[in-house]
């Protein structure tokens, strides 16, 4: 409320942890048995390491082979957001890249078997003894083609990538669009998260809005962890996505989690990510940042990957794994109950998602 009485819309002015307005408490209880609930406004600074070095190899190809593709706006990160597949379009997608090796090994394993037990076929000898020859050429066949496979695969991955380098802005064109109702996006602009619904619809509301939680996965390997997101007011969840895979390592989606609210904190510079670093003088926030600290506009872009893990990326990893992630404490949960529901309406952005 204002000072006369009259209630102001909330403007797309950005998330800001030292300015988290009043909220409506939520209509469900926020703990979850075997999931845990994420503070908000208490950074570590600390980036997710496996994602790091995993980013700085797609960072210099794109530098090496296309660098002018970072401003095309093909590249999901930059200053204003970052952009992710969600839920069946990100599996869908990633079906189609395991069929490579699949088809190839069908190839090789039953294409080969064939091949070779016809080859054996044709060798003139008693029925009894074909027989023990052809079982004697399968059995010999099945390590043989295991071995041709390994040598073989990535060359095939190789070759494959190869032939579709001259396409890949077109590919790019129809990946977006085909995509487009499974992208998601975390827009530190506006301050607000959109995710997928079922029949193209889209949920877009204040990134306030959203609760954080580590979700435990259960798998036969053990138990892993992956970063999941609820809409607190109505109870939407979004867990499978191509922003938090799944992790051996707790520690790496604590982090994931640390570098999205500082993505999202206007206040604070762009996190010092690999695929963000082309465009952090675009900020500026960050620019005045690297300026005040000499940060090597180029750092990653001309890093010796191996060597950093050697040294200061090991400082990086154990850094991860000792900060003391359990005394964070929440700017957010304060505020939860200090304005109600209908009143809280009428302060929303209008496009965003009905509560």
């Amino acid at each position: 409320m204002s000072e006369n009485g009259q209630t102001h819309r909330q403007g797309k002015t950005g998330f800001r942890a030292d300015q988290i307005p009043a909220l409506p408490e939520s209509p469900e209880k926020r703990e979850r048995l075997g999931e845990d609930l994420q503070p908000v406004g208490d950074y570590a600074g600390i980036e997710p390491y496996y994602r790091v070095c995993e980013d700085v190899g797609a960072v210099q190809h794109q530098d090496q082979e296309d660098p002018d593709g970072f401003a095309s706006g093909e590249w999901w990160w930059d200053q204003r957001q970052i952009r992710f597949l969600n839920g069946k379009a990100f599996i869908g997608l990633s079906a189609l890249l395991l069929l490579i090796p699949y088809v190839w090994g069908g190839v090789v394993l039953v294409g080969g078997g064939v091949l070779v037990l016809y080859c054996a076929a044709m060798v003139d000898l008693p029925e009894f003894l074909k027989f023990l020859w052809g079982l004697f050429v399968i059995l010999g066949w099945m390590p043989l083609s295991i071995y041709i496979l390994i040598k073989t695969m990535p060359w095939v991955m190789g070759g494959f990538a190869f032939l579709l380098r001259p396409f890949d802005k077109l590919l790019g064109k129809l990946l977006d669009r085909g995509l487009e109702s499974g992208k998601s996006a975390f827009n530190r602009e506006t301050g607000e998260v959109s995710f997928p619904l079922p029949g193209g619809r889209r949920l877009t509301a204040p990134f306030v809005e959203f609760d954080a939680y580590v979700e435990r996965v259960i798998q036969q390997g053990g138990i892993f962890y992956r970063l999941m997101f609820v809409h607190r007011y109505t109870a939407k969840q979004f867990t499978q996505t191509s922003l938090s895979r799944i992790e051996p390592s707790k520690e790496e989606v604590l982090a994931l989690w640390d570098m999205l609210q500082r993505y999202m904190d206007v206040s604070q510079p762009l996190p010092d990510m690999p695929r963000l670093e082309p465009f952090r003088h675009l900020d500026p926030v960050t620019a005045e940042h690297d300026q005040k600290t000499g940060r090597n506009p180029r750092f990653w872009r001309d890093l010796n990957l191996e060597a950093w893990k050697q040294g200061e990326g090991a400082d990086w990893l154990k850094r991860q794994a000792e900060y003391p992630w359990e005394k964070r404490t929440c700017r957010l949960t304060p505020q939860l109950g200090k304005v109600s529901t209908q009143a809280y309406r009428e302060l929303r952005p209008q496009d965003a998602y009905p509560v």
